[in-house]
């Protein structure tokens, strides 16, 4: 049994292309609550809801996907239609993006993906549009870190400015060094060394050791809590501990008596200490000296610069919780400006004489003198 379907349009052929459209959409399997004819918000609120329910992606990730939707994609597009998501039209709204925010351009890009590809999951759709648009591309910027000298300097203006009387009353803001020893000692994230339990820690064992066994998370309208686990499989780790961390870590026990329970750098409440927080305490720490550029994050790639040039990138991508030692390179180990000595073989181009091969050496030896 069949029947007639008509579609109009401007002209001839737009009333052709709606037709085709339509009956596209008529080929979407009945099962599916998902067509070419449902706009995008329509489509991001059934995608948010499954990997809300998935486990795949934790809180803060997706968090920063609603935002990057809400904020940035959805003024744009979120009253289109699957069938108007469109290679070209993906491609221009990105580009328009990444002209003044190209990190907002690329994450926009991974959220687009994931949303029309439930689309494709669907049948709904035979291809994901935004797989074919142009690259975003984002400015290199170079890695910096702190040089051994440089640790010193700061470890001394943030111990002069714990020492002010004026900040004696602030809380938590006499253990800055500390957590400062900690973040050099491992080259842990801020979240992971805030995460830290004194039962993560075995001041008994040869060396001593700790384990970063999860890391500290920031939800809305819950704020601050643990999670148990770290940011990534390979974040879980345990690392055996530098005598300097060692010292620091000894007196805090024997100072505070804790319990294996407690958090090693708690809160002012003895509950689990923001990230956000602790940055402000830090700005005001170093502010008015040389290192106003120096973030947590900064110990993290330091660690892995002394490391590589000391041992390898793959003991740095170790330390650090990477999987592999890719990411490790790019972003976190600062390129040396001074190549190693390498003048011994280099000496070889000023030899006088060449080198003889082996067979000519072996034939003049055989030769008779006259």
């Amino acid at each position: 049994m069949t029947r007639a379907a008509e579609a109009w349009g401007d002209t001839g052929a737009a009333a052709e292309r709606a037709l085709v459209t339509m009956l596209k959409d008529r080929q979407t399997p009945l099962h599916s609550e998902i067509s070419r004819s449902m706009r995008l918000s329509e489509l991001s609120t059934l995608w948010f809801a499954e990997i809300e329910s998935n486990g795949r992606a934790g809180r803060r990730t997706i968090d920063g996907y609603k935002d990057t939707y809400n904020r940035v994609i959805a003024p744009a597009l979120s009253g289109l239609r699957l069938n108007e998501l469109t290679t070209g039209r993906l491609d221009r709204f990105l580009k328009n993006v990444a002209i003044d925010h190209p990190a907002t351009a690329r994450h926009s890009k991974i959220v687009l993906t994931g949303i029309i590809g439930l689309a494709v999951r669907h049948d709904a759709l035979h291809s994901n549009p935004i797989r074919d648009v142009g690259p975003i591309k984002i400015a290199t910027k170079n890695v910096k870190a702190l040089s051994v000298k440089d640790v010193q300097k700061l470890r001394t203006v943030i111990g002069n400015w714990q020492a002010d009387p004026t900040h004696q009353g602030r809380p938590r803001a006499t253990d800055l060094l500390d957590v400062l020893d900690v973040f050099l000692a491992t080259g842990a994230r801020i979240g992971e060394v805030l995460a830290i339990r004194w039962q993560d820690i075995d001041l008994l064992a040869e060396p001593p050791t700790i384990t970063i066994s999860g890391t500290v998370v920031m939800e809305r309208g819950r704020g601050a809590y643990r999670q148990d686990h770290p940011k990534t499989k390979a974040g879980f780790r345990t690392m055996k501990l530098p005598p300097f961390a060692v010292q620091t870590l000894k007196r805090k026990y024997a100072t505070e008596q804790p319990t294996p329970e407690d958090m090693l750098f708690p809160s002012a409440a003895g509950t689990v200490r923001s990230p956000h927080n602790f940055r402000r305490q830090w700005r005001d720490a170093r502010a008015g000296s040389d290192y106003e550029w120096v973030t947590p994050h900064v110990f993290r790639k330091s660690v892995a610069t002394l490391i590589d040039r000391e041992y390898s990138s793959k003991h740095a991508a170790a330390q650090l919780g990477h999987s592999g030692t890719a990411i490790t390179e790019k972003h976190y180990i600062a390129k040396s400006t001074e190549s190693p000595d390498l003048t011994d073989a280099l000496e070889r181009f000023g030899s006088q004489e060449p080198d003889k091969p082996s067979h000519l050496l072996r034939t003049s030896a055989n030769i008779p003198r006259g």
